[in-house]
């Protein structure tokens, strides 16, 4: 999706740019429903239905707040919006490759599958 959201910086055409902008909200969907369903069952399990959907608002309002933050002195500081949407796409594909290597260290580590294909070796 960060990676997309760079091609952005190219589009001139209002066509093109409503079907990009389909196409981020989707992969944008792939990646937070599953996320706040796994958000949900492990908050559920750690500290109740509610406080878990009620942490989980708070965090996402509180993110929204700070990204907006950002864009409002971006935009203030007279920074080209093709930077900035420069900037969130990098910043959005490198957050999300930073998630997978955890996600993939992790499995290595924790995961038991993993741990038995690595001692048939």
């Amino acid at each position: 999706m960060g990676v997309i959201v760079n091609v952005m910086i190219f589009v001139t055409d209002m066509g093109v740019a409503m079907a990009l902008m389909v196409l981020i909200g989707g992969l944008s969907g792939f990646f937070v429903v599953p996320m706040n369903a796994l958000l949900q069952h492990r908050g559920h399990i750690l500290m109740g239905a509610g406080h878990s959907i009620a942490v989980q608002n708070f965090n996402e309002n509180i993110s929204i707040l700070v990204m907006t933050g950002i864009y409002a002195l971006l935009i203030r500081a007279d920074v080209s919006i093709n930077t900035v949407v420069i900037a969130f796409g990098l910043f959005v594909a490198g957050t999300m490759y930073m998630v997978k290597r955890k996600h993939a260290a992790n499995q290595r580590e924790f995961d038991s599958v993993a741990s038995l294909e690595d001692s048939h070796h």
